[in-house]
């Protein structure tokens, strides 16, 4: 999630942690002592102000760059633009992470305004911690798109609408390559995939031009027999599960 979900999930220990906590997001960063979530559990008002642009309070619009969080921020203190005295105090801690807990500084205010970076407590390492541990990898989605034309419905039954009916009333089973498939709605057999599910090469080509992927109908013998299916054709061959899609 983005820095105001971080906020959202984490503010209890975010409290435990230091008296102001910002997380850096690309997307959205957020500050607790502004935050619903953050004054939701206690916390006061730091007088820190960020460089970032406001989107709602304790909500700030992110930038993107290949520093903390994905954003320009390459040294943390740098997110914060000012810190109104008049409201923060003098050994005022604050908590600097990013949402996926990889990285973060603790810094203490000094009683000349400027701040001093000073080793992170246990309940900042622990709140990183838990934050890292509910990440999960970042993965692509790949989704394959086609369709079944009505010469290869006919090489699988003598009536083809037949084998479009059973699919769209669940009658028989469509899979791609062993893996299931979504079925679009609307008239033939059209679906898309997920790839990584799909048996390892199973995905071929043709000059026509046109990619070529397996499919397989699954269904009652009886109902096979029904919509005029090839019979004679049948041969017996062992099944294999399709891959799990993580490891």
């Amino acid at each position: 999630g983005c820095g105001s979900a971080t906020m959202g999930l984490f503010a209890p220990l975010f409290l435990e942690a230091a008296d102001e906590v910002i997380v850096l997001d690309s997307h959205l960063t957020s500050l607790m002592s502004e935050h619903s979530a953050g004054r939701f559990v206690g916390a006061r008002p730091t007088g820190v102000k960020l460089r970032f642009q406001m989107s709602t309070p304790g909500r700030y619009f992110g930038d993107h760059g290949r520093g903390w969080g994905g954003t320009s921020i390459m040294d943390p203190r740098d997110v914060i633009s000012d810190i109104d005295r008049s409201v923060a105090w003098p050994g005022m801690r604050i908590f600097i992470t990013q949402t996926t807990g990889l990285r973060g500084a603790m810094f203490e205010l000094q009683d000349d305004g400027s701040l001093r970076e000073i080793p992170l407590n246990d309940s900042a390492q622990r709140v990183m911690e838990v934050i890292s541990s509910n990440c999960e990898p970042s993965r692509v989605s790949a989704l394959y798109m086609g369709g079944a034309g009505g010469s290869a419905r006919a090489g699988v039954v003598k009536y083809p609408i037949k084998l479009t009916q059973a699919i769209h009333s669940a009658k028989a089973n469509l899979t791609i390559g062993g893996a299931p498939a979504f079925v679009m709605p609307g008239g033939g057999i059209n679906f898309m995939v997920d790839v990584e599910r799909v048996k390892q090469g199973a995905f071929s080509w043709t000059p026509t031009p046109a990619t070529i992927c397996p499919i397989e109908y699954t269904m009652e013998l009886h109902d096979y027999h029904e919509m005029g299916g090839h019979i004679e054709a049948m041969k017996p061959f062992k099944t294999v599960a399709p891959r799990a899609l993580v490891d």
